[in-house]
């Protein structure tokens, strides 16, 4: 009596969660950017899904965190209530052909598959490395303050509007212009060396060293007069 009625409870149960989906594992057969939504190979049995949306950590109307699969992703398949018609996709998984990197515990990595990447280090440094070009735009002010030095090296550094030092600038190399150079207040300009003046003029106080004159001009050893 009592194993026939274990029996049917077991039959009852097995009735009651026929056709319920549970978690599933799968991988990625399409992806649609337009909706953020995926269709899933199931697996083991290796069933199709219709389009079910991917989950997202952050998200609003027209913004938010994107990170869409790549075709062939193993992912973890979440059932609302385990129907198998309301699915989305949560987690991916490495494998053995999707290996990881060795990202140590507490560090976080973001890598992409060209190579670009931000990481940051449990030591506290964060390194930013762009494969190709790395272009920001600010619509504000943009404020950085170190408390060490800046090095930075280019094939050529361009900049398009005006430059403001409040401090001393060291230029070891060789200074070039083609806009004419204007210095006032301070100290003047002082030079440790030779000027060259080449197919112009060096005027102090509206009198030129190649066109100025003097009066007083006598012969023998005297003087001549202020120049003009």
């Amino acid at each position: 009596m009592m194993h026939d009625l274990l029996n049917a409870q077991k039959a009852a149960a097995q009735q009651a969660t026929q056709g319920r989906a549970s978690t599933r594992q799968g991988v990625i057969s399409s992806y649609d950017p337009n909706a953020y939504a995926v269709k899933v190979m199931l697996q083991p049995d290796n069933v199709p899904t219709g389009w079910i949306p991917l989950k997202s950590a952050w998200i609003g109307n027209g913004w938010g965190l994107f990170c869409p699969p790549s075709i062939g992703d193993a992912v973890e398949v979440d059932f609302q209530e385990d129907d198998g018609g309301v699915g989305s996709v949560g987690l991916r998984f490495f494998n053995d052909a999707d290996r990881p990197l060795p990202c140590p515990s507490g560090e976080f990595w973001l890598v992409h598959k060209s190579g670009s990447l931000l990481k940051f280090h449990n030591d506290g440094s964060v390194e930013l490395q762009a494969a190709a070009d790395l272009n920001a735009t600010v619509a504000g002010n943009a404020n950085v303050s170190v408390a060490g030095n800046i090095t930075s090296s280019a094939a050529q550094w361009n900049h398009t509007g005006p430059v403001k030092i409040n401090g001393t600038a060291l230029i070891t190399g060789k200074i070039t212009g083609q806009g004419g150079m204007a210095v006032s207040g301070g100290s003047g300009a002082t030079v440790a060396g030779n000027l060259a003046v080449t197919g112009g003029n060096v005027t102090a106080d509206g009198i030129g060293l190649k066109t100025h004159t003097h009066n007083g001009v006598q012969p023998g050893s005297g003087n001549t007069g202020q120049p003009q």
